[in-house]
């Protein structure tokens, strides 16, 4: 079973957060001292400090409390206290640390804390580990998101301050309420629209944004019980985030965002949908283009989405447009017209959505380090948009800080970092349910936190309900992601809970794709809680042969599965394509290096599933190293039962995994064996005989079209392989195998094999795939061809 520390390792404040003391007046920009209560380990003699992680600060064995104290400092070299205590929080003044042991920081204000757990480093972790965990690539990625954690001079903006009243106007909030019919079965009956007048808060809030940011950096708080509004919300458009600024939500405050999807609400920003870059209606809070930014505060954010607000372009109910039109000569801007422009590469300065089809005067573009607003190309043309905004997106910045908030209501996905670098989501309390009011499924849309095209990304402490996808990784779609997009690496989620609620989907806790061009690669899943009514599995990896692109390097470890509708982990390589484009899907997806540690179902998992939903996979491009072992599934099934119907998998190892039936007890206990070819697998073409190499690099050349291919099963390593094992041969993209014969020996001979060079996906090769398997001994190997 796994021990969670959701809420261990969260002291009494957090880093880069600040709020007022009691009794402490709120100026405007009044200078204070440091927030920042972010540590780093200082050059020491000692050397007693390994790693300094976003949470966690790690020591050698035998590490004192002075030693630890002389060799931390403040990230921003403020004056920071620090206090050592043990589990029960009493202080240590001396003597070694303990695993455990808390490390308490009191930033220079003299009221921020943030408390550190202790470790002691284990020397032989590496080794013990072995391929199942970069423990260097690890704590990499860990340090350089905290030593870019930003902190903030405690300069406070209070948007209540006379200074800003005068920025506090009303406002006409439209909105809807239910269909003429008063029955949302009558999916053809108009909305019925009412308004209600507002206290508006966007001017106050972006003049503080800006006093701040100008003046150096500081804190624009959002205060409890200052709202004008009889229901204490603050209402607020987009807001637009600058470097060096807090937005500080304080416990209390309620932030609600008008329901007016008009641009003088949600302004034209470059933000992108389903990883296709666009200009469209702007996030809730955005940033283009800046460093050092965060959201903090316990308070809440309520995009007020609902059943008749936003929600209606998903589906097209009640006369509003369907964002799901498919058309590619649709009159507004759906998902056909915008898969469309991501085909062609239309330039995306020309990809331009706004309320009502109208031309903005000038739109945002990302120059280098700076953001230009200029003149939309002379030639673009404008269309009505379908496509709803994120709630949170950073888009090209840097040195990010998202925690404490509670997000409610989301029109669309929910946090959405996107080609940002050093990213801290932190303790976020997310809801998200779309399951209650009519048709409770397929309204979803609200994944949880979508880092996209992103590097160096920690999420921890998390409480995430979603009706789709927990946390979805991603890097961009097809053309769009190869020619513009990074790829999404070096992520941590961490000791976190992941629930979804929606039992009329298959979302994930974390889903990798299925925009993902870019590339996906060296992501760390570990001491995490998943469940929920709605939760199909842990982790889903979605690509096809349109994507490109490939999920590489995915580690889970001490994860705890409580219920999943299908299986733990699903690999899906033949996804289903949004919007296809004839002769487009040329690609090999690819799906390697999948390590699973000591993840364990619990009793409670859903009777009769097995680990892997293996839902499809490319011969000629299998899902490539999978590593399973130490871990226990509950389950009247078996393992085997999910390679029944696709076997296309390359180095199947595991070790050690115990299934146990939930009513009976009874225990099996699975470990496999190699099934390898020894190295002489040769194509016979006439008296040419051409030993075949499996190097991707190499393409390997036969000098006819139709030739046959021979090998040997190594029945040293797996001796039983002819009396219940199987060879099957196939080519290219063909579903059905080459008849091949198996002698006693464990040779092979396959029947004649014909490669054709009239096919649209072909260049400069074929495949020829060899597939062994025996119960859960599988194995792929792929041979690159080419007749000469």
């Amino acid at each position: 079973m796994v021990a969670l520390a959701v809420t261990t390792l969260v002291g009494a404040g957090t880093p880069g957060t600040a709020w007022a003391a009691p009794g402490e007046s709120r100026g405007d920009a009044t200078a204070h001292r440091s927030t920042g209560t972010v540590v780093v380990a200082k050059p020491n003699a000692s050397g007693r400090i390994e790693t300094v992680g976003t949470s966690t600060v790690t020591v050698r064995n035998g590490t004192t409390v002075q030693q630890v104290k002389a060799q931390i400092r403040a990230k921003d070299d403020s004056r920071q206290g620090y206090v050592v205590a043990d589990e029960d929080g009493e202080e240590k003044r001396s003597g070694a640390v303990v695993d455990g042991d808390r490390l308490q920081v009191t930033a220079e204000n003299g009221r921020d804390r943030f408390t550190y757990r202790l470790a002691i480093n284990d020397p032989h972790a590496q080794q013990k580990d072995g391929v199942y965990w970069n423990k260097d690539l690890y704590d990499d990625i860990d340090q350089t998101v905290n030593a870019n954690t930003p902190v903030f001079n405690d300069k406070r903006c209070d948007i209540t301050s006379p200074k800003y009243a005068r920025l506090v106007r009303r406002a006409t909030e439209k909105f809807y309420v239910g269909n003429q019919a008063g029955d949302p079965a009558e999916k053809t009956s108009p909305l019925v629209a009412r308004s209600q007048e507002v206290w508006y808060y966007t001017d106050a809030i972006e003049a503080a944004i800006r006093d701040c940011h100008e003046s150096g950096g500081g804190i624009v708080v959002v205060p409890a019980g200052g709202s004008r509004n009889a229901n204490g919300a603050y209402y607020s458009g987009a807001i637009t985030l600058l470097s060096n600024v807090n937005l500080h939500i304080e416990t209390g405050a309620v932030v609600k965002f008008m329901r007016n999807k008009t641009n003088e609400y949600y302004p034209v920003v470059l933000t992108s949908y389903e990883g296709t870059d666009l200009y469209n209606f702007s996030p809730l809070i955005y940033a283009l283009g800046q460093t050092n930014i965060a959201i903090t505060g316990g308070g809440t954010l309520d995009g007020q989405e609902d059943m008749w607000n936003w929600r209606p372009w998903k589906k097209g109910y009640w006369g509003e447009p369907s964002v799901e039109n498919k058309s590619l000569d649709a009159p507004y801007g759906e998902n056909g017209i915008l898969n469309d422009m991501n085909f062609r590469d239309v330039p995306i300065t020309k990809r331009i959505f706004t309320d009502d089809g109208h031309m903005p005067s000038a739109i945002p573009v990302v120059d280098g380090n700076t953001v230009k607003r200029v003149p939309p190309p002379s030639d673009a043309v404008a269309m009505k948009s379908t496509f709803r905004p994120q709630f949170i997106e950073t888009n090209h910045s840097r040195n990010v800080l998202i925690e404490d908030v509670k997000i409610r209501n989301t029109p669309f996905w929910i946090v959405h970092p996107l080609n940002s670098q050093n990213v801290l989501v932190r303790n976020l309390d997310i809801y998200s349910d779309k399951t209650k009011d009519f048709e409770a499924t397929g309204w979803n849309n609200d994944d949880g936190v979508d880092p996209e095209s992103c590097k160096n990304v920690v999420l921890e402490g998390n409480r995430v309900t979603t009706s789709d996808d927990g946390a979805a990784i991603k890097a961009g779609r097809n053309v769009n992601g190869r020619l513009h997009r990074a790829p999404s690496e070096n992520l941590i989620i961490r000791d976190s809970v992941y629930n979804n609620d929606n039992i009329g989907t298959y979302s994930a806790a974390v889903s990798m794709g299925s925009e993902m061009s870019g590339g996906i690669r060296n992501v760390f899943i570990e001491h995490n809680e998943f469940g929920g009514p709605g939760l199909a599995m842990i982790l889903k990896i979605k690509t096809n042969s349109y994507r490109g692109g490939a999920v590489e390097n995915i580690y889970l470890r001490h994860n705890l599965l409580k219920a999943a509708r299908s299986a733990m982990v699903q690999l899906d390589s033949n996804y289903s394509e949004t919007v296809s484009f004839p002769n487009a899907d040329i690609f090999n997806p690819t799906v390697r290096n999948i390590y699973i540690d000591d993840v364990d179902t619990a009793p409670t998992m859903t009777p009769g599933k097995t680990t892997f939903q293996f839902s499809s996979a490319a011969s000629r491009s299998p899902v490539e190293n999978v590593y399973y072992r130490n871990s226990v599934f509950y389950t009247t099934s078996t393992l085997q039962a999910a390679f029944n119907s696709n076997k296309n998998i390359k180095n199947l190892v595991v070790e050690n995994v115990r299934y146990i039936d939930p009513s009976s007890g009874a225990e099996t206990v699975y470990n496999t064996t190699p099934l390898n070819l020894l190295d002489q697998t040769t194509a016979h073409a006439g008296d040419e005989n051409v030993r075949l190499t499996d190097d991707p690099d190499v393409v390997n050349k036969v000098s006819s079209h139709t030739f046959t291919v021979s090998g040997k099963v190594d029945l040293a390593a797996y001796p039983g392989f002819v009396s219940g094992g199987t060879v099957r041969i196939f080519v290219d993209r063909s579903t059905t195998a080459i008849p091949a014969t198996l002698s006693p020996d464990g040779s092979f001979t396959s029947g004649p094999i014909t490669l054709d060079d009239d096919q649209y996906w072909h260049t400069d090769r074929h495949y020829v795939a060899v597939n062994l398997f025996n119960g859960i001994n599988i194995n792929t190997v792929v041979y690159p061809v080419e007749a000469t």
